[in-house]
């Protein structure tokens, strides 16, 4: 989504144009970004770093596990049984990772500076959805000057966009109220550059490439902005003829993600068109529906591991059997007295 306008500049350096992309990560680079990996492949300061703390992690570890082991020996030889004490060197190796996390961070960014890291760290809750990443995202940006932020803004948008559409269900609460705060820009400003700069991209993402919950985001920008017009082009969009002439195969595959949207908020769907007047197309909707393969829900543990195409096999298989019919024992002791 909005890949043209990002891959024109560098991610860490804005104001630089591109010439090549990280071999990892895919994050584009500018010729201040020189780092390689053993392979010999041009890599990004972010994948560099990443690869280096990792070795010093590991050492850690060991270290750790190390000094643990013979502290827990030590214990064991001087209070002849094993006790609570004897456990807190093993205690600590569980909490090593939460502990060295801050730490662990700072090795990722080492030699990057906040207005660098800013469209990474983005672009990594993007992929990712990890909210960890997103709140890193806010730590840096909060960092950057209020020139830097006007200057690199723009560009932000590319990133950010996506980032906010595909992730939208892991977002926190209040998350609109936070980030325009750290934009330095009213809440109406951000929404407006959404819904003029992004319109048409973001409903042709919601049908034809859309993630979990990308409809209730498009949905907070129609409220937020009081734009029922939105709402009316994605319908539309979703019942367009390149939707609707789709085979059941190309429907379940290619669409797959659009008719989950549409089989889990079918009520606030036909809602939206009953109030736009959309009569048409909420029958197509329920056309569509109708043609809609949701995935067998599991009964038990054991089914819970089965793919899904193992469970819909199942489930016809099951189908297929005839019903057993059980005897009433009461009718076979009166069928019997009656012979008699």
């Amino acid at each position: 989504m909005v890949e043209k306008d990002r891959t024109e500049f560098c991610a860490f350096h804005f104001r630089n144009e591109t010439d090549g992309k990280c071999s990892l990560c895919g994050l584009t680079l500018c010729n201040l970004d020189q780092q390689y990996n053993t392979a010999a492949d041009r890599i990004c300061q972010l994948c560099y770093n990443i690869s280096r703390a990792r070795k010093i992690i590991k050492y850690f570890q060991f270290g750790l596990w190390g000094v643990a082991i013979a502290i827990f020996i030590i214990i064991w030889q001087v209070m002849g049984a094993i006790n609570f004490f004897a456990m807190i060197p093993l205690l600590l190796v569980l909490v090593f990772p939460y502990i060295t996390r801050p730490l662990i961070m700072k090795l990722y960014f080492r030699e990057l500076e906040p207005r660098e890291s800013v469209l990474p760290t983005i672009r990594y809750f993007e992929a990712s959805g990890n909210q960890d990443h997103y709140k890193l995202f806010m730590k840096m940006i909060g960092k950057i000057s209020e020139e830097e932020m006007n200057e690199i803004k723009p560009k932000l948008f590319d990133y950010l966009v996506p980032a906010l559409a595909f992730n939208y269900a892991k977002l926190p609460e209040d998350w609109d109220t936070e980030l325009v705060e750290k934009l330095k820009m009213s809440k109406d400003e951000f929404v407006g550059i959404l819904l003029s700069d992004y319109r048409k991209t973001l409903i042709q993402t919601s049908v034809h490439n859309p993630q979990e919950n990308f409809s209730k985001f498009l949905i907070y920008l129609s409220e937020s902005a009081q734009d029922e017009h939105l709402l009316e082009e994605y319908i539309n969009e979703i019942t367009s003829k390149d939707v609707i002439s789709s085979t059941d195969e190309e429907l379940n595959t290619i669409y797959n993600k659009l008719l989950e949207e549409l089989y889990l908020y079918e009520e606030k769907f036909n809602e939206i068109c009953d109030e736009l007047k959309l009569t048409k197309q909420k029958d197509l909707i329920a056309q569509l529906l109708k043609r809609y393969e949701p995935p067998p829900v599991p009964k038990n543990q054991i089914e819970a591991v089965l793919t899904i195409d193992q469970l819909k096999e199942k489930r016809r298989k099951e189908n297929e059997q005839p019903p057993i019919i059980l005897s009433n024992p009461n009718e076979e002791e009166q069928t019997e007295t009656e012979e008699e």
